[in-house]
């Protein structure tokens, strides 16, 4: 893949590029944006191709610098081919350092955290000259992981800068990160892709899809080309049906008992059978997926209700039955059902129940005798 072939946002793309070609590239840099919208491929392409052994501002995929910088395209394995070389060492003793190519190297969490050993790594090393391309890169994926108490330790490097080093951090949660870490760095914002724009990453990556699971996965992403490769799209078929359901109990007061309580339990991720296999809806992920549906039902009732058009609607084969929906829902009963998950979504820390409150949730207005 070259800058070319990188789908969206491209004006960071050409922002890049002016660096690059300029050869004024910021010590630190923050790519900040959404889950799966190219972060992190962007960040390793900005590396391979300030270090291409056959030009500046692009990268040629042909060199040896490219060919072993290849590897950053399947970081599952890099990870993996990192730990078992690190073998039974303790983590603060052995840090877990991705380094594909001299000049580049890749922090992931270790476990749930960056563990300030990688960052003592970094601090050490940040301050060597290149030996194999013209600039270091020390990449931090989910840089959001960044161990908060010592997060500071990496102030030295981001405060001294090295002339010849850069480091990227990639983060969906840019406000995680410590102020003073974030204050330091060059932000540079993604967006959301188009839909068209995912749906052309998916023509090439899942060529094997019809245009109808395409168009489907690309509405249900959000903008997410990572998002839509990942999703299951039976999964996803059966998830928003049971949600379905349960939009239509809270703001209509249309539902059969069985068919609510069969909802609930799937969504709250207690269901054990779908299609004769389990439902991998386990855990605080797994219910985060079943509220982004019910929001984004939500979401899209609120627009036909106010008469946007059917543009950016996260589930268009659903227009008739949302439109009727938004015809018979109060206001009132739209903005109850959205406090409702907020406070659901605010709770999921605690010891939630989680099929309860979404019962209580679709409940609710019966319950409190509420009429539209």
């Amino acid at each position: 893949m070259t800058f070319d072939d990188f789908l969206g946002n491209a004006r960071i793309v050409a922002a890049l590029r002016r660096m690059l070609t300029g050869e004024r590239l910021p010590q630190a840099l923050l790519f900040a944006g959404p889950r799966g919208v190219g972060k992190f491929t962007l960040a390793t392409l900005l590396a391979r191709a300030a270090n291409c052994e056959r030009g500046v501002g692009e990268l040629c995929g042909r060199c040896s610098t490219c060919k072993s910088l290849a590897s950053l395209d399947d970081m599952e394995e890099l990870a993996r081919i990192g730990r078992q070389e690190r073998g039974s060492a303790s983590p603060e003793d052995v840090p877990l350092i991705l380094r594909p190519h001299p000049s580049v190297t890749v922090l992931v969490p270790d476990t749930e955290y960056i563990r300030v050993s990688q960052m003592r790594y970094v601090v050490h090393e940040a301050y060597a000259a290149p030996t194999a391309g013209r600039r270091n890169f020390f990449i931090f994926d989910r840089a959001e992981r960044l161990r908060h108490d010592y997060a500071d330790t990496l102030l030295k490097v981001l405060e001294e800068p090295p002339p010849k080093t850069s480091l990227l951090l990639v983060t969906d949660s840019p406000f995680s990160l410590r102020p003073t870490v974030r204050s330091r760095c060059v932000s540079l914002w993604f967006a959301p892709l188009s839909g068209d724009e995912v749906a052309a990453g998916l023509q090439e990556r899942r060529p094997e899809w019809k245009k109808a699971e395409r168009e489907l996965a690309a509405s249900a992403a959000a903008g997410s080309l990572g998002a839509a490769l990942d999703l299951d799209l039976d999964l996803y078929r059966q998830l928003r049906g049971h949600a379905l359901a349960l939009v239509r109990a809270a703001l209509a007061d249309d539902f059969s008992p069985q068919q609510l309580f069969e909802a609930t339990a799937t969504l709250a991720g207690k269901a054990t059978r779908f299609d004769e296999e389990e439902v991998p809806l386990e855990g605080r992920k797994g219910f985060e997926i079943s509220l982004d549906i019910l929001y984004s039902l939500l979401t899209d009732i609120v627009y036909l209700k106010v008469g946007v058009p059917n543009v950016g609607l996260r589930h268009p084969d659903l227009h008739g039955e949302l439109r009727a929906l938004s015809q018979r829902a109060s206001w009132t009963r739209l903005a109850r059902a959205v406090e409702g998950l907020d406070e659901i979504w605010g709770r999921q820390r605690r010891n939630l129940n989680r099929q309860l409150a979404l019962d209580a949730w679709a409940l609710g207005p019966m319950a409190l005798s509420a009429k539209p």
